[in-house]
């Protein structure tokens, strides 16, 4: 049994009188929540590996940023190349342990300082999103080898913000013919791929398990689908209909998986949130046009369905199966 599922039925067990108050404690130990004196050292390992690797990069910034004017050209691409191969180096040496994962992440961050520093030393005349785009495409060799699931989060941070500039110089993928919607739809189409395949890999490989990484890629699909839903709704077009058909089918979708397949509380939450959202804005748009001022029933709209969505959010969580 999980931490967190462990908690909740100690929870259960003591509001139903099976655990008495001097117990908890005890209870607390056998579940092991409670974290142990040998569980802190490599906690406080992690720990501090983390943020000393997180200072080093912000003072590798710092340094280049002050020194800017006084470092050659030369100088310069040697100390960045340096510090690619010294941490690709640092990653070989230390292979085995769990915290080496730094130093590769370290590299792939370096990747990118690199290529920002050839295109402005040279001024190559290349798009801002190419910088991101072949970034992206450098440290994927790495990323599939170093079987980290951070190093895949920044390939697909990268992905999304070379999507974003790719938009922003073209205005959508075929020309300037096309709205904003496009960019949200690629978005969208792209990182909910890319959570279906997550989910579907961390059923076979355990270093992609973690919760986080896959969790902000919802927040991202949930986000631009909702983006659409109130295009949708505000504009009417025909063009329009094939979101409106997809979103229903996106919450299905959501809510079988993460429901009866995968239990995750805070996919379903999410699900429910954007459901509140894009209601409110069917709702305001409707009575605002026949009605006028309906600012007192959309906010009881608001109040009672969101009531009834924690209601059903505490009712699941009870059941002791989602994280």
């Amino acid at each position: 049994m999980k931490s967190s599922r462990a908690k909740v039925s100690i929870q259960q067990w003591t509001e139903q009188g099976h655990i008495p108050p001097d117990k908890i404690q005890s209870a607390l130990q056998a579940a092991d929540i409670s974290p142990s004196q040998h569980q802190w050292r490599p906690f406080l390992d992690k720990l501090l590996l983390a943020n000393g690797g997180g200072l080093f990069l912000i003072g590798v910034v710092f340094f280049f940023a002050f020194n800017w004017q006084e470092i050659t050209r030369f100088h310069k691409f040697a100390m960045i190349e340096s510090l690619v191969i010294a941490s690709l180096w640092a990653y070989s040496h230390w292979f085995n342990r769990p915290t080496a994962n730094v130093f590769v992440l370290a590299a792939a961050v370096f990747v990118g300082v690199l290529l920002a520093f050839f295109g402005q030393t040279y001024q190559t005349g290349a798009d801002t999103w190419q910088l991101f785009a072949t970034w992206a495409m450098l440290i994927t060799p790495w990323a599939l080898l170093a079987q980290l699931g951070a190093l895949w989060l920044l390939w697909l941070v990268l992905v999304n913000v070379s999507i974003v500039l790719y938009y922003q110089v073209f205005h959508g993928v075929f020309g300037l013919m096309f709205s904003s919607s496009q960019l949200q739809l690629a978005m969208f189409a792209f990182n909910t791929v890319a959570l279906l395949l997550w989910e579907f890999a961390a059923s076979r490989l355990s270093w992609l398990q973690g919760r986080h990484e896959v969790r902000l890629l919802a927040v991202a699909s949930g986000f631009s689908v909702t983006w659409l839903m109130l295009e949708a709704i505000s504009s009417n077009h025909q063009d329009s209909y094939g979101i409106v058909v997809c979103y229903p089918l996106w919450l299905l979708a959501g809510y079988t998986l993460y429901r009866q397949r995968i239990p995750d509380l805070f996919m379903l939450a999410g699900g429910v949130l954007t459901l509140i959202v894009i209601s409110t804005a069917f709702l305001g748009k409707y009575f605002l046009n026949s009605h006028g001022d309906v600012f007192l029933l959309l906010a009881m709209w608001v109040l009672v369905w969101s009531s009834l969505a924690i209601r059903w959010l505490q009712k699941i969580a009870k059941e002791g199966k989602h994280e």
